[in-house]
């Protein structure tokens, strides 16, 4: 473990981010959750990419939780920490949420 990751560690005190993981992801939205079967009050850090050619959803929009927060201002102290750039929705209620049935759209009924 490097310095300067060991300072960052001390830092997030209330979240297990796996930071290499998170900032492997091309765009990374903060946003309340939202999903197709749950709504919820906490910040929420996504993923954002495409599903890879080993998939049968290959091409198509992907949005991977990668960790939530109980309050705001700590999320966005830790995301600070960690030098992880993101786009805020949170002030705006905005959501990146993304259909099943556009993810699925075309897809033969024994693939869904």
């Amino acid at each position: 473990m490097r310095d300067d990751e060991s300072d960052i560690t001390l830092i997030l005190k209330h979240t297990t981010m796996d930071i290499e993981y998170i900032k492997q992801h091309r765009r990374l939205t903060l946003e309340f959750g939202r999903g197709e079967t749950y709504r919820t009050n906490h910040p929420t850090l996504y993923g954002h990419s495409t599903y890879g050619r080993s998939s049968v959803l290959a091409g198509r929009p992907r949005r991977v939780f990668l960790e939530s927060w109980d309050d705001l201002d700590t999320a966005r102290a830790e995301l600070k920490a960690a030098k992880i750039r993101y786009a805020d929705l949170c002030d705006t209620h905005g959501s990146t949420h993304i259909p099943v049935d556009v993810i699925t759209a075309g897809l033969p009924d024994e693939d869904i």
